[in-house]
Formats: structure tokens, sequence, C-alpha cells
């Protein structure tokens, strides 16, 4: 009797846990509904299930036999299946070295299985759950022969015997395409601005110095010889323009490692040195105390960092307050570190802050308008985020990994 008491504990407990693991999980992928829905049941588990372990024997009544506990174990297992099945969101289960498995409907109906997941969607999504129950993923599988892109929430269940992961897939495919359509929107606008802004002048000049040679009149040649400068210098400046936009769209995918933040801080601030010390720039390196073990790509790292210090220079030199100075900290923030990049330059007017990372913005008068640009597509690469954060004096762009 005490066999069957403790083993009818053991699975109310399981019970209790899955259902609010998968509460969680449900909450962190924006789901409120299926949250409360997986809440309410299983604090409907607990309070059922607590009472028929407590129950006959706070009552002095005998134990049920064991063909109604059996049968009353089922029904709650059925009970708790059906609660899954009506959640939306696919949900697997995962072991290392083993394959997936399809937890609730949605799930079955994703990968066409019953059970285990097999083939390279399987493969996909073991591959995407490795590491840290923290990291961000996305998996692309093909469903009906149609690719979506799918977001995967992660909890790591303990007490289940061998570590054991429970991972929600929410299909993002259509913020996705909405996020992309607005980018292409967004360039489409920075572009036909910009040639338009060039080649409507240009197309006049031309015209003008095409009828000033059908005139075939000397004294029309210098004004003829300057149209065609102010042509060719704009034509460069053009092309420097798509050039610039080559160097945009070839940014080189990331390749992560494990890193020293401090010595990739040191690398830096010896590199800006080099350039800025001799033009009175004082920089201000606060490495992180202890140093961080972090795992990213130091090539597209540090070439953010240098775009976002070589800016900081220029806005300080720029500014009133002597010494100019950059200032390049790190510390941990939660399980990453995030990297700050402050400069005591005037700042960044309250009109602009919204520009600063569209491509091609620029407040320089030679100015390409790339840097900033440039500089938060390395780091969301890399799963990180750029951001210009508020600032009494000058500007203060934050690295969040």
């Amino acid at each position: 009797m005490g066999s069957r008491r403790f083993w009818l504990g053991l699975f109310a407990q399981a019970v209790v846990f899955g259902c609010g693991a998968v509460a969680i999980l449900a909450w962190r992928a924006t789901l409120p509904a299926n949250a409360l829905l997986f809440a309410a049941a299983g604090a409907a588990a607990a309070v059922w299930l607590a009472g028929r372990v407590a129950g006959p024997e706070a009552a002095g009544k005998p134990e049920p036999e064991a063909p109604l506990e059996n049968l009353e174990r089922e029904r709650a297992r059925r009970t708790l299946q059906a609660f899954l099945d009506q959640a939306p969101t696919p949900l697997v289960t995962w072991r290392r070295g083993e394959p997936a498995n399809a937890v609730n409907r949605a799930a079955r109906r994703l990968f066409r299985t019953d059970d285990v997941l097999t083939g390279p969607a399987a493969e996909l999504v073991a591959a995407a759950l490795e590491g840290s129950a923290d990291a961000r993923r996305t998996v692309r599988l093909t469903e009906d022969g149609v690719a979506r892109t799918y977001a995967i929430s992660v909890a790591d269940v303990v007490g289940a015997g061998s570590p054991l992961r429970l991972a929600a897939l929410t299909d993002i495919e259509a913020e996705i395409q909405a996020a992309e359509a607005a980018a292409l929107r967004e360039l489409l606008q920075v572009l036909s601005h910009e040639l338009m802004n060039s080649l409507t002048p240009l197309a006049s000049l031309a015209h003008s110095a095409a009828e000033a040679l059908a005139d075939e009149d000397p004294a029309d040649l210098p004004v003829v010889r300057k149209s065609v400068e102010v042509i060719a210098r704009r034509a460069e400046g053009l092309h420097r323009f798509v050039e610039a936009y080559r160097r945009l769209a070839r940014l080189p995918a990331p390749a992560p490692r494990r890193v020293s933040l401090a010595e990739l801080l040191a690398e830096a601030g010896q590199l800006f040195e080099t350039r800025w010390a001799p033009l009175g720039v004082r920089l201000e390196l606060t490495p992180p105390k202890p140093d961080i073990l972090i795992r990213i790509d130091p090539d597209l790292t540090a070439q953010a960092l240098l775009g976002l210090m070589t800016n900081a220079a220029e806005a300080a030199l720029a500014g009133t307050i002597a010494p100019p100075t950059v200032r390049l900290s790190a510390h941990a923030s939660g399980e990453g570190a995030a990297i700050t990049v402050e400069d005591n330059g005037p700042g960044v007017p309250q009109a602009q802050t919204a520009d600063v990372f569209r491509p091609f913005f620029t407040t320089k008068p030679d100015g390409a308008g790339i840097g900033l640009s440039l500089a938060r597509q390395a780091i969301v690469s890399q799963g990180g985020q750029l951001l210009l954060e508020p600032s009494e004096i000058g500007a203060r762009f934050l690295i969040a990994f």
C-alpha cells in the first residue's frame, strides 16, 4: 500500500511539474491564454491527485484497490494529454544522444509522427536544442513543401532520470516576412531618395551642356567644362555610395567561439589609441572584473566596437568638454554580457535618435552613413543587440549579448 501511495505521489508531482513547465514555455512564447490553461490544469491536477494520495489515510479509510488506482491514474494521464493536445504550439521532449519525441497533437502533425521524430527535421531540432537553455534558437522546417521558421523556447526538466529538455516551437514566419518587407521598403526609400537627389541635377547639367555644345559657341565652352566636371564629381560620389551599400550587404556570416572579453576590449583599446591618442582623444577603459568568457565572433564584434569608438572620438572632438574622452567598459548582464561605448561630445539630438541606425543616414558632411548600420548588423547577426541609450553627457551605445 505504501508503495502504491509513493508512486501515486510521484506521479502527482510529475503531472503538476509538467503542467507548470508547459505554462512557463507558453508564457515565454507570448501565449498567455495557453499559459493560463496549463497553469489551471496543473492546479486542478495537484488538488485532485493530492486528495487521492492523502485522502484515504487521513480519513482512516482503506486504500482503494490497485485496479481503481490504475484506472484513475490512466484517467489523469488522458486528461493531461487532452490539455496538451489543445495547445496550438508544437511541444517536443529531447535527451542528449536521443531523437526528439512529439508531446502533443500539434507536434505530431508538424513532424508527421506518432512519437519519435525522424529524418532531417529531427536532426535540426536536436541540433537546435544543444547548449544552454537560455540561448536564443530558431529552426527552419519544411511542412507540405513550404519552409517556415520556428522560435524554440526551452525548459530543462529535473528529476526525470537523465536530463530532459522540453521545447515549444512557435511559428514566427509571418513576423520574419513582415520585418523583411519593412526593411526592404525602408531600403528602397533610402536608395530612391539618394539616387534622385543626385540624378535629377546631373540630368539637368547634362542637358544644359548638350545644348551649349549644339550652339558651337566658343564662349559656352567654360560653362560646358564646368558642367562636365560637376557631373564627373557626382558620378564618383554615386559610385562611392553604391560601394558603401555593397559593403553593407556583404557582411560575413558570424563564426562564434569562446573569447575573453577583457582581452577583446584591450585589443580594441590599443588599436583605438594608436589612431586617436595623437589627436588628443583620451580613452578610459574599464574591463570586466572578473573576466567574462563569452561565445561570440571576435572579429565582427571588434569591427563593431572600433566603428562605435571612432564615432565616439569624432563626436568628442566636436564637443566643448576637454579633454575629449571615450569610455569603453563591460560587465556581466544576466547570463550574458554588456559592453558600453560612451563619449563626452554634444550627444545625439532627440529628433535623430530614431534614425541613427538607418543605412546612409549621416550628419557628417563627408560621411557615408553606414558605420552604425554596419555595427548593428555585426552584433545582431550574432544574436545580440546594439542600442542607443539615454545619456546626460554625450552619446552612450550599449552592446548586449
